[in-house]
Parts: C-alpha cells; sequence; structure tokens
C-alpha cells in the first residue's frame, strides 16, 4: 500500500515539474515575441537569433536556475501564409520563436521537450503608435 502512495505522489510531483516547464517555456516565447513586435522595422535584422533563458532567471548566476532553455528567433521578411493576393502582404514579417529544453523525469534518458510560435509584424505596426516613431 505505501508504495502504491509513492508511486502516485511520484507521479503527480513529475507532471507538475513537467507542466511549470512548459509553461515557463510559453513565457519565454511570448516575452520574445511581444519585444519583437516594438521592434522599428529596421531593428528586425539586428534582433538576437539565439538566445538561452533559465527556469529561474535569477538563480543562473549561481548556478540554481534550473532547467535551462535553448530558443531560436527567426524572422523572415516576407510573411509566407499570407495569400499573394492581400495589398499589404510585403509590408509584413514573420516572426517565429522556439524553445527546446529536455529533463530526466521519465528514467535515465533525457526527454527532449520542444514549443514553437509565431507572429507577425507590420511596418508601422506597434511602434509607431507606443514610441511614435517612423520605420
Amino acid at each position: 500500500m505505501m508504495l502504491s502512495v509513492y508511486a502516485a505522489f511520484n507521479s503527480g510531483f513529475g507532471s507538475i515539474a513537467v507542466t511549470r516547464e512548459e509553461m515557463r517555456a510559453t513565457q519565454i516565447m511570448t516575452q520574445k515575441l511581444e519585444a519583437m513586435r516594438l521592434l522599428t522595422w529596421s531593428q528586425m535584422s539586428n534582433a538576437p537569433t539565439a538566445f538561452r533563458e533559465y527556469y529561474n532567471p535569477q538563480g543562473a548566476a549561481n548556478g540554481t536556475g534550473g532547467t535551462v532553455y535553448y530558443a531560436t528567433l527567426s524572422t523572415t521578411d516576407l510573411a509566407t501564409n499570407i495569400p499573394i493576393s492581400v495589398a499589404y502582404r510585403p509590408s509584413l514579417h514573420l516572426i517565429t520563436v522556439q524553445v527546446t529544453w529536455t529533463n530526466n523525469f521519465n528514467g535515465t534518458a533525457p526527454i527532449g521537450h520542444v514549443r514553437r510560435m509565431q507572429t507577425l509584424t507590420a511596418n508601422n505596426g506597434l511602434q509607431k503608435y507606443i514610441f511614435g516613431l517612423n520605420p
């Protein structure tokens, strides 16, 4: 009976840990995409293409940051998912961020996780309204 209770607790805590990791990955992707949407049209090409985030950013300096998330950020000058007939298509960038991380909750083999998000940003987009900038 005690073995069953231990197995249930172990499974529950493992599920919670995986859910926390996935939520952190979503937070990282959302943060980076929203930051990209605030860049001017000319700043898009200078954006970083790869970065690393920690589960706990404050603990990264002393080695207690937890899970490390490796991310790539890419921008495409032409939003290929918009039909060619749309007049504003040349004024859009497609931004993609992909986050990968691993954990060892199931046995000894690491389990890889990958999450990806995309958004569109426009010339004369949010940055013009928020900062009053001309692209």
